[in-house]
């Protein structure tokens, strides 16, 4: 027992004296230093990341972007699930709009999006503020519309449909 006390007692008067006349303190300040700036530079990344969502203000460009979500839950979207997510845009957008343009900026906001859930909350309040009860049936039936290109909708696609049911169905 006397030489387990004596063996801590040197690895603790060993880490004392790096602390004390090394550069112990540098090290563990520089250590707790990068993981606040981490922490930091995520949240912000993360913010700068959802900009595009939050720049969102037409409700035909938010159900576009949730489209294009239940598009990528799937995998890369296919020209296919495209032409769905087009066709539909087309039916809730006036026949003059530039829907090239409209694409873009979906695609864009789809893909800067980190997770198609949070995409949803961020989303959420604008349809909830937008939308009726009859067109966000609309929106459900949009989003159906794109999930059952290619066989019909997978796993991942039926719960991000259902998520977005569900929390735009919420009163807040």
């Amino acid at each position: 027992m006397p030489v387990v006390a004596a063996v801590v007692g040197a690895v603790m008067t060993g880490l004392m004296y790096y602390f004390i006349y090394g550069n112990g303190m540098e090290q563990l300040d520089r250590f707790l230093g990068d993981r606040r700036n981490a922490k930091l530079r995520a949240r912000s990344e993360a913010a700068f990341r959802a900009a595009p969502l939050r720049a969102i203000r037409d409700p035909a460009d938010a159900a576009g972007v949730l489209m294009m979500l239940v598009a990528l839950a799937r995998g890369t979207p296919t020209p296919e699930q495209e032409a769905a997510i087009e066709a539909e845009m087309r039916k809730v957008t006036a026949p003059d709009d530039d829907h090239g343009t409209r694409m873009a900026y979906i695609r864009h906001a789809a893909a800067q999006a980190s997770d198609a859930n949070i995409a949803v909350d961020h989303l959420a309040p604008l349809l909830r503020e937008k939308l009726d009860a009859s067109e966000r049936d609309d929106l459900e039936r949009m989003l159906e519309a794109v999930a059952v290109v290619h066989g019909g909708p997978i796993e991942a696609q039926e719960r991000l449909i259902a998520r977005t049911v569900r929390v735009l169905a919420e009163q807040h």
